[in-house]
């Protein structure tokens, strides 16, 4: 019985063993620009909020940096389930029509989403009737206004850029972003503020935060991903990289 005992237990270890991936080199989808979440910096080199908190996860789980592979938002979940990439990291927030698609890691952060339009030109998310309101494609904001403006002309970006270029512009009467996205990159723009309060319902499209997203086999690389990120919390590693890219707290 003892020798029988000893046999399964070396079996059970053999299979857990073989059922723990482990990993060298994990590669992120993430979509850039997007400050202050990932951007390139002068030299090339990308950075950002989750670049830098992506890079302490992979060294945990892989002992390397996380090797970043830049991919269009409106592809980025079939790219991930083309196997272009092992995770994406690039503010994913947490809804229901996601997780039909894509295993989630526990959420890492949250943040609201804000109207922005140039000062004096009388935008209105209550009234927005014929008002031309630029949204990221694909993106819970996108889903939102389609949803609730439905009297306002909603024009779709590839990227968060090309939509600030035509708000600036005078192509857009507002935009709907990430507020963190919207204050970054209409800093020192005196022309351009917040309309109205933060969003952040309804949960069913804003989610409850923000996760990286695994295809749904990759269980054991959601759960040491999951794992590192709570690490990091523990630490003071989260909160040491939060408080250089932000002025609010946005863990959880």
């Amino acid at each position: 019985m003892k020798k029988t005992l000893i046999a399964v237990a070396g079996m059970l270890a053999m299979t857990s063993a073989v059922s723990a991936e482990s990993w060298d080199t994990i590669r992120v989808g993430v979509d850039a620009p997007y400050p202050p979440f990932e951007y390139r910096a002068p030299d090339g080199e990308l950075t950002g909020f989750e670049i830098e908190l992506g890079n302490e996860v992979c060294q945990i789980v892989s002992g390397n940096d996380c090797e970043w592979v830049v991919q269009a938002w409106d592809g980025i979940i079939p790219g991930l389930l083309a196997r272009k990439y092992d995770m994406i990291f690039s503010s994913m927030s947490i809804n229901e029509e996601r997780q039909k698609r894509v295993l989630f890691s526990d959420p890492y952060y949250t943040t609201p989403s804000a109207f922005f339009a140039p000062d004096g030109n009388g935008f209105n998310p209550d009234s927005s009737d014929g008002k031309r309101v630029g949204v990221q494609r694909a993106t819970i904001q996108d889903t939102y206004v389609t949803e609730f403006l439905t009297d306002a002309e909603v024009v779709r970006y590839t990227t968060a850029d090309d939509m600030i270029v035509d708000l600036q512009g005078g192509r857009l009467d507002a935009m709907f972003i990430d507020a963190p996205v919207g204050i970054e990159m209409l800093e020192g723009n005196d022309e351009v503020s917040q309309v109205g309060d933060f969003i952040k319902e309804p949960t069913r499209i804003f989610g409850e935060g923000v996760g990286a997203a695994f295809r749904k086999r990759d269980t054991a690389l959601e759960e040491q991903v999951s794992a590192a990120l709570e690490q990091l919390k523990n630490d003071g590693t989260y909160d040491t990289i939060m408080q250089k890219y932000f002025d609010i707290d946005i863990k959880l």
